[in-house]
């Protein structure tokens, strides 16, 4: 459980502006066996991305929507998020994701069709995934703990 949403209603996240095309693990999990099983995909570099390209503020109005919460974001400035990321990883790791969503030397937002072709089904949304794990999200139905 994210302790943030475990405190209250407010979600304080980096790189708020950065649409990522999220992919639900189950998808990850799917292309890679079919990578691992079958010939046809022996060798291939298999991009997977979800349906769509959602900015943080997004994903916290779908997951709002299906825990029944006022969610809302509080864009994190960059200087404070580094700050906090440096507690947690080494700096070269923090240089990088700042390359990749600041400098914007990663586009993320790009939908790849790799899960159809590979899994003959349309990747998981964001809402889909929220919804299979709202129980991981019980506590807030009744009291805040755990």
């Amino acid at each position: 459980m994210d302790p943030q949403l475990k405190a209250g209603d407010a979600v304080r996240a980096p790189f708020a502006g950065v649409p990522i095309a999220v992919i639900d693990p189950a998808d990850i999990g799917a292309v890679a066996a079919a990578a691992l099983l079958r010939d046809d995909q022996r060798g291939r570099v298999l991009r997977v991305t979800g349906p769509e390209p959602l900015r943080p503020a997004d994903r916290l109005r779908i997951l709002a929507g299906v825990l029944g919460r006022d969610l809302r974001l509080d864009a994190q400035p960059d200087d404070e998020a580094r700050a906090e990321m440096l507690q947690n990883m080494p700096e070269k790791y923090v240089d990088a994701f700042f390359d990749f969503y600041v400098a914007g030397s990663l586009d993320e937002s790009v939908v790849t069709t790799t899960v159809r072709d590979v899994t003959g089904r349309p990747p998981r949304t964001f809402e889909q995934w929220a919804a299979a794990h709202a129980a991981s999200f019980a506590w807030h139905r009744g009291s805040r703990s755990c």
